[in-house]
Formats: C-alpha cells, structure tokens, sequence
C-alpha cells in the first residue's frame, strides 16, 4: 500500500498528481495501470515526484499546502468503486438490448414465413427423397436410361476423385546420364572403403554395414559364456548338496545370489570373477574355476589364495596389502595422485602401510635415482621417497566401471574392424576393369565368382562403372565388352544343353535374363555399337551355318545329344536368337539386325536336314521365333508354316505315304531315320500325358526322355493354334491357302490305326486344334485371286497440270502483316523489299570485289612469272660462261692456267697470250 516506498517522516500517502487516477470506461490498461500504482507504488504516485505544495501527486494552485485541494486515499478507491459500478451497469445495459434485438428478429423472421407459407408451398414442387427412392429401384432393376446412366458414371467418377491419394510434387526425373553416374559414384565409394578396411585403414570408416550379430561376439559372447558358466556352477553346488530343501534351481533368487557370489572386477590381470572372500574364481571368457573341486591340485588351490583381490589394494591405512601390480613402465607426474609407502625405512619387520597422497616434487639425487616428495591427504609430508614405495593410486569405482567400458568398447571395436577388413578380403570388387577377351571374362568370374549370381554381379558392376553413359571414350571397350557378352550368352547357353540350369547355385537361366538385362542397357546406351556388334555376330553365325551344311556332304549326320556331327545350330545360339527381339523392335518393317536374324533363321528351317529328335526340336524352336519376331507385325513366315506341317506328318498314321509330299525338302528324306519313324509308335506307348509331361526343352536330358514324342506333337499344336490367332481372319480369305497344308497335315492324324492309339491328352490337343481351324480357315465362298495391284485410283488417273500459279505481289500478305492496316502494312512490304535489295546489292558488290582482286593477282603473277623467267635466263647464261672458262682451264696449253679470269690476266701480262700453235688470239 506504501507503493514500495520507505514509510518516514516525508511518507503522506497522498498521490502526486490528480491526473494519475485514471477512471475512464474506454481504457483498460490505464485501469490496470492505476491498480498497479495503487498497490505497489511507481508513477506520479511515487515519493521522488513531489509537488511544490509537499504532497505526491496532490494539485496545488497556491504557495502552500493551504492554499489548494487534495484527495486522499479514501476518495481514490470511493472515485474507482463508483466508475467500476457504472461500468458494469452499462454492460448489463448492451446485453439486454442486444437480447431485445436478436428476440425481435426472431419475431419478424416467424412473421415474414407465416406471411410466406403460400409461395413457399409453390416453390416445394419436387419430393427429393421419393425421387431418390425410385432412382435406387430403377437401377437395381436395371431400368436407367442413357442419360441417367451417363450421370450416375459421372458422380461416381467424381466421387472416386475425392478419395484419390493426393501427393507432393517431387524432383524431376533424372536423365539416365545422371542415374549412371549416381551408380557408378556409388560403387567406387564402396570400393575405396573396402580397400581402405583391407589395409587396415577405418579413420572416416563408421563401420555402419557391420550387423549387430557380429559385433556380438565381444559383448553378446561374454554375456553368453557367462550364463553358460553359472549353470556350470550351479549344477556343481547341487551335486554337492549345497543347495537348501527349499530351493529352486531355476528361479530368479538364485540368479540374483549367483550374481552377488561372483563379482567382476578389473585387475592387473583383465577382468576376473572374485567370490565374496575376495579370491579370484576365474577370468572372464575363460571357464570358472570351483571352489573346493576335487579336480584342482593343491599348487592351484594355493595359487588362488595368494591371489589378492582389488578391494584389498582401496583398504584403509595400515594393510599389508601389495596392492594390484601394476606396469612398471608408468611415469610419475608432479600433482598425481599416488600411494605411498610411510615411512617405509622406519617400519617394523619392512611392513608397508600404504596411504594415499599427491606428488608434490619429483627430484633425482646424486646415484641418478628418482626420488619423490609426497603429500599425503591426511595432511603429512614426507620427503625422497624411492620409486619402490610409491605406486598409483588404485582408481575408484566410477573410474573403473569408466576404464571396464572403454575397454570393452574397445575391444568390440577391435572384432569390428577385424571382421569388416575379413569381409572386405572376401567381398567381391565393386570396381572391375573392362575384359576385352571371353577367357579375361571367365578369369575373372572364376577368381571372385561362387555362384551364378555372382557372375551376373560382376557383369553388371562391369556396366555400371565403365558405362558409354559416363564418358563417351568408353565407347570402344563397351564395344568390345558387348561382343564378349554375346560369346558368353552362347556359352551359357550351350552349357544349358548339356547340363541344365545347373541347380541353385548355377541358375543358368537366370544368367541369361540377367545377361539379357545387361545387353539391352548396352543397347540403350549406344544403339550404333550394339548394332554393328550384332551384325558382326549373325555374320559369324551365318558362316558357321552354310560351313556345317557344306560339311554334310563329307561327314554323316548323327545325334547331337550322343555328341555326334550335326547340321543344326548350336543352342545357345538358339537362345540369343530368342534374346534379339527383347533387345531391337521386331516390327519395324526393315531393321539392320532383326531383318538379317529373320532370314537365317528362315535358311536354318529351309535348308538343314532333319535326322533326330534333335534336330525336330531345335526346328520348332525356329519356327517360334519365326512367329514371335513377325507377330507384332502380322506378317507371314513361310518357313515357319512350312517346317509345322512336316512336324505333324512325322505323327500321321502312314508316315512313309504322307512324307512324300512334305512341304519342306528337309523332312522329305526322313523314312530313312529311325528316330522320326518311331515318333508315333514310341506316342502310342505313352499312357499318361499331363500339361507338366509335354513341355519343349532344348537340355538334352528332356529331348532323350520318353515323354519327348508328345511334347513335340503338343508343341506343334499349340504353335498351329497361334498361328491361327496371329493371322486371323481376312477378308479375301487367304488365310485357306496359308493354312491349307498344315491343315492337311493335321487331318493325317485321324487315330485310325488301332495298334497305334494316341492318348487322351494328345486327342483332345489335336480335336481342339481342328475346331480352331475350321473355325477360323474354312469358307463356302471362294476366294478371288490375289491381284499384283489395285486399279488406279480417280488421283492416279488425272493428268498433272505445268501451268505456273500466278499470284499478285500486292495482294500478297504475310503471316507477320495479320492485323495491320493497309497503309501500315505496304509500308512494312517496302520496307521488307528494301532490305533485301539492299542485301542483294551488297552481295553483288562482295562478288564484283572478289571476282577484281582475283584478277588483279592473276596478272601480276604472270608479269612476276615473266620477270623471274628472263632473270633465270641471264643466270644460266653466266654460268655457262663460266663452266666454259673452267674447261679450257683443265684442257691444258699455253691458253690458260690456273683457271678463272684472274689466270687469263696473269698470262697476258707475260706476253704468252695465244693459242697452243703460234699464231695471235
């Protein structure tokens, strides 16, 4: 109430100010402001803002304190009760006459709708909910008309908008250059770390792919042998009857005692387990050892009980205690904390009493030894202490759980980094340089691969560092690379035949969807090198082709799977034919590589002899991929067709009759194979056909086994029936004649022979076959003939008219002149012919300028070539002169000597000068 103010003498309780009462409606924070003032003081209520009258905040109109008025306390809180009161009076004033305006509106909105109800009634013309109804039975029943229908999909189409997820924008999709090098990026990354872990190096290395479960053998190990240790010691002190009756071996209280018996502490010697007696029972990771055992000698019970505990090294003052040894190597500092031994010169019987204290000076006398000052905690000094009586000070037990954990620590970080640099030994490189040879290849995946999918890892870490992608120069060695993956798919391939897929470990024909992944991304990367890579390829395959049909003349034909000659391709040969269409578009009408594999594949069906089951195999494998690389484009592959219908005759009932007139020359000779002719009757032998028994392999075990006969024919059919669904039905009906002899072939087997039944299985396949060609071949009307072209068209047959198309300059307007107005845009038109007459007037002059300055330097060619000629002309002529000069010279005589003009002076000086015989020059 004294507003913080000291209360004395001067102290009146009067406020400064008449204006620092603030009592007004509108301003509640002047209210809470003089509330404030009033309670606690500050403001012009406050002792140090006096008036000149003596009084705080009281108005004074005079010399003195008489001479005016002043309110006090009182008058004050009376002034601020009655504004308080007036104020609330005026709330309750505002709520009341706004009860009475919200109750008269609700008066006249009741009037306005009774006034109302009339044209209200007219406006309710339609039963919402009977409508609803009746639209819910109509739909069930099905009754809805076209545009109610159309509403009813719009709503709900609506409707599932609202549900649909609603998602961010995210980033842009990457461009495959910036996918290749993220991944490559990523697996050098990979690769400079296990380099790093294989020579020891983990400074930036946080060891995050090492799992739990490894690093568990430091930790989770411990924990392990320590339970395993306790049941050991448990089931001991049962054998020896330590155990109460009451006590149960497996419940928690023996844990729990267990755990008190045996305590672990760090010694000089590691962590070791000490009993309650303070003996050493055992290290931990090794076994413990039992107290009382009738296996311990008596040298290792008395080496145990010489064994002192930790707790004996932190015993007070005056043990004999040695303490815990400790490295001898350790460096004494001034201000460490060590023990010493008092007064160790002065005891009795060299007993040691050890005390803690703290270095104070570290000296060294006249021997060189060191000696020590110490201070100890309980407040005595001693002076030159050896350094056999002092030691450091034991740690306490926050130190020692600190040193137990960083040693552990340590030590799981020690199996860690051992584990990962063994891993790193044994990981595969995620970093291959490019083999430019198929035996580099197999090289490398023998060396770090154990398993087929190892080997795809490898190729596809190959690709994915040394990408075209990454850096256009790699183009050459991809190109390379390409073409070893292509030896290796055949390969593979051919290992297919003679082994199979090799079981789990090999998975060869994962191997080759893999290896079929990695071309296609080749292709992707570069399409110009993998195309001349596959044009180089069928090249190969071509030669090798017409070289084995060739050599049919010389060696005879035998089966491949006993591994004798055959005509045949190879099959992984076969099966990169089968990867083609997945790598290049086969729809294209020509296409540099589908094209060329089309129509070795067409010479293989046409021209290869058939011998074997074999052979017959390999050839419907053909004629798939004859029908797969034209489907798409629903074109027709005699060949294909061709070499169906004489698979289907090998089945007829008279097989010798029906070869005759086999549509392909291949199969016309096979009444002279034992193999082809016994298809029929090794089918008829067969009993139980399911879809698992006929089902077409090229490995070699499943073209020898006896279930072979019916899944040729099978195959057969179903190729036939797709066929069908390819070509389907023309309008011209050509598809008769296309059909026409593998439909002849197909009536052949009419199951007429009784000796030679056929199964239900394969009747049903051949019934089924049948009814789709009948369906889909078979017409009463007879097809016209196939016409070379159409009759020329109304287009075709007008005559092409010459005659110029004249067009008037002026009416002319550009696109750029839309808009404008006449005036405007023939100014526009100007201006445009201008500039380009202006552009042709200076190209003329370029030319003119060009065409003088040639001329110009073609003349003075031809002076400086005449100058130089004549030049040329006199130099010849002096040395002539002068080669003749030199020959007179050498001829000899009284003529000239010496030689030179300066030997003709000499000679005329003397008088001699003439010819050889007298006479004057």
């Amino acid at each position: 109430t004294h507003r913080g103010k000291a209360i004395d003498d001067t102290y009146t309780g009067q406020p400064q100010d008449e204006t620092d009462i603030i009592l007004s409606d509108d301003d509640d924070d002047n209210l809470d402001k003089v509330d404030t003032m009033l309670h606690f003081g500050g403001g012009k209520f406050d002792k140090s803002n006096p008036t000149t009258d003596g009084y705080y905040g009281a108005a004074s109109s005079g010399n003195g304190g008489g001479g005016g008025t002043s309110r006090d306390m009182g008058d004050a809180y009376r002034s601020r009760k009655q504004e308080l009161e007036e104020r609330i009076l005026h709330k309750k004033l505002l709520k009341a006459e706004k009860m009475k305006r919200k109750e008269d509106q609700v008066e006249t909105f009741e009037t306005m709708d009774e006034s109302f109800a009339e044209l209200a009634g007219l406006l309710d013309f339609r039963d919402k909910e009977r409508e609803r109804v009746e639209k819910s039975e109509k739909r069930k029943k099905g009754m809805l008309d076209a545009d109610e229908m159309e509403m009813d999909a719009w709503d709900k189409e609506m409707k599932e908008y609202l549900f649909e997820r609603k998602v961010k924008a995210t980033d842009r999709t990457k461009t495959p250059e910036e996918i290749a090098k993220e991944e490559a990026e990523k697996l050098h990354e990979l690769e400079t770390r296990r380099l790093a872990r294989m020579n020891g190096d983990f400074d930036e290395d946080d060891l995050s792919d090492i799992s739990d479960d490894e690093e568990g053998g430091a930790s989770g190990g411990k924990k392990r042998r320590r339970e395993k240790k306790d049941k050991k010691l448990k089931a001991k002190k049962k054998q020896r009857g330590e155990s109460g009756g009451d006590d149960l071996g497996d419940s928690d209280d023996d844990d729990d005692k267990k755990d008190d018996d045996h305590e672990v502490r760090f010694t000089a010697d590691g962590l070791v387990y000490i009993d309650k007696e303070g003996k050493v029972v055992g290290k931990v990771g090794e076994e413990v050892q039992d107290e009382g055992s009738d296996d311990e000698s008596d040298e290792n019970e008395s080496d145990e009980s010489n064994v002192e505990s930790e707790d004996g090294s932190d015993s007070v003052s005056g043990s004999d205690d040695d303490g815990s040894d400790y490295d001898d190597d350790v460096e004494f500092t001034e201000g460490m904390k060590i023990q010493g031994n008092y007064h160790a010169s002065e005891q009795y019987q060299g007993k040691k009493n050890w005390y803690d204290g703290t270095i104070t000076a570290i000296r060294t006398d006249n021997a060189g030894n060191t000696l020590y000052d110490v201070t100890y905690d309980d407040g005595d000094f001693e002076e030159g202490m050896a350094g056999e009586n002092v030691r450091p000070a034991p740690l306490s037990e926050e130190e020692k759980d600190q040193q137990t954990t960083e040693e552990t620590e340590a030590a799981v970080a020690k199996k860690r980094k051992q584990k990962a640099k063994l891993r790193a030994k044994k990981t595969m490189p995620f970093v291959f340089e490019v083999p430019t040879t198929l035996d580099a290849l197999h090289d490398m995946i023998a060396m770090y691969a154990s398993t087929g999918a190892d080997a795809s890892l490898i190729i596809q870490r190959i690709h994915a560092t040394n990408s075209v992608r990454l850096n256009h120069k790699n183009k050459e060695k991809m190109q390379n690379f390409y073409d070893v993956l292509l030896r290796r798919f055949v390969a593979v391939g051919d290992a297919v035949f003679n082994s199979g897929s090799g079981g789990p470990d090999l998975q060869r024909y994962e191997q080759l969807n893999s290896l079929t992944k990695t071309l296609y991304a080749m292709s992707q990367d570069s399409p110009e090198c993998a195309g001349s890579v596959w044009n180089r390829r069928l090249g190969i395959f071509q030669q090798a082709v017409a070289k084995r049909l060739r050599d049919v003349e010389v060696n005879s034909l035998g089966d491949a799977c006993e591994g004798e000659f055959s005509a045949w391709p190879s099959t992984g040969m076969l099966l990169l034919m089968r990867a083609l269409p997945h790598i290049f578009p086969s729809t294209d009408r020509r296409h540099a590589v589908v094209t060329p594999a089309l129509l070795l594949l067409g010479q293989i069906l046409a021209q290869t002899p058939v011998k074997t089951r074999c052979d017959v195999t390999k050839g419907l494998f053909c004629a798939a991929l004859m029908m797969e690389y034209t489907k798409g484009a629903k074109r027709f592959p005699p060949e294909a067709t061709a070499f169906l219908a004489s698979a289907l005759r090998l089945y007829a009932d008279d097989v010798e009759s029906v070869l005759g007139t086999s549509p392909l020359p291949s199969l016309s000779n096979a009444t002279n194979c034992p193999q082809l002719m016994e298809l029929r009757e090794d089918l008829s032998e067969l009993s139980n056909v399911t879809d698992d028994d006929v089902r077409l392999s090229l490995e070699k075990d499943d073209i020898q086994s006896d279930m072979a006969p019916a899944a040729i024919l099978v195959f057969s059919l179903r190729l036939f029936q797709q066929h069908l669904d390819i070509i389907g039905t023309s309008s011209d009906g050509s598809e008769r004649e296309i059909f026409a002899e593998m439909t002849k072939s197909l009536l052949c087997i009419d199951g007429s022979r009784k000796d030679l039944t056929l199964p239900t299985y394969v009747k049903n396949a051949i019934a089924e076959t049948a009814r789709k060609s009948a369906s889909t071949s078979a017409s009463d009307t007879k097809r016209e003939p196939l016409q070379r072209r159409k009759g020329a068209s109304a287009k075709e047959l007008a005559i092409k008219t010459l005659a110029p198309r004249m067009e008037d300059p002026s009416r002319y307007n550009m696109s750029k002149d839309k808009g404008k107005s006449a005036l405007q845009a023939e100014h526009d038109r100007h201006r445009r012919e201008y500039k380009r007459e202006h552009k042709a007037a200076m190209r003329e002059l370029r030319l003119d300028n060009a065409f003088i300055e040639q001329e110009r330097r073609k003349a003075k060619t031809e002076t400086d070539n005449k100058a130089k000629e004549k030049r040329h002309k006199n130099f010849a002529w002096l040395e002539q002169e002068q080669a003749t000069m030199n020959q007179q010279v050498r001829m000899g005589g009284s003529l000239l000597s010496g030689g030179g003009i300066g030997a003709a002076k000499a000679v005329k000086a003397k008088g001699k000068f003439g010819i050889k015989r007298g006479g004057k020059f």
